[in-house]
């Protein structure tokens, strides 16, 4: 958690090793706590989205503190960062936050995911366990029925990221 802490608050590059994953994501925090991470990736000396994310998931974090750490500096990704206010104290919270932005986003199970579990499209509805969601079909069809995600089968919500803003300008 103290490396949360700096990325936070000193805005350092923070590399994150998942349990089901061995590849690290790079971030910029932007909020956390007990439960929930919430930040920015950088991949490539770009910011490629919004991301909250399980702490219990996480199996190892460094602060990275580099050269291209510091070309992220000189590129000012930093200052690009947009301050999103997501209230992290629960799931529920969070997804009301989303859902009044009124934006799309993906919701994925990134573990035990031998059904490839990954939505994108919009909050309709939100519950104290779940979620009510409307998705569409990578032709951009949007389906006829509601899917209700429960809580507990999400590891990562994404948003306003260049794959997600695409689809958002066309769909």
């Amino acid at each position: 958690m103290e490396d949360l802490k700096i990325s936070l608050l000193d805005k350092k590059l923070l590399g994150v090793k998942k349990l089901y994953n061995r590849e690290a994501l790079f971030f910029y925090i932007i909020d956390y706590n007990e439960t929930f991470y919430f930040g920015v990736e950088e991949f490539d000396f770009k910011l490629e989205g919004y991301q909250i994310r399980l702490v219990h998931d996480i199996e190892e974090t460094k602060i990275i503190d580099n050269f291209s750490s510091k070309i992220n500096e000189k590129e000012g990704l930093i200052e690009k960062i947009k301050p999103y206010k997501i209230n992290l104290e629960s799931f529920e919270t969070i997804f009301n936050d989303l859902y009044k932005m009124d934006k799309i986003i993906s919701i994925e199970r990134e573990y035990h995911d031998d059904d490839n579990f990954f939505l994108i499209g919009k909050i309709v509805s939100v519950t104290f366990d779940s979620i009510w969601f409307k998705d569409f079909s990578v032709d951009g069809i949007w389906n006829e029925e509601i899917s209700i995600i429960p809580f507990e089968l999400i590891t990562t919500v994404r948003f306003d990221s260049n794959y997600i803003n695409i689809w958002e300008k066309y769909i």
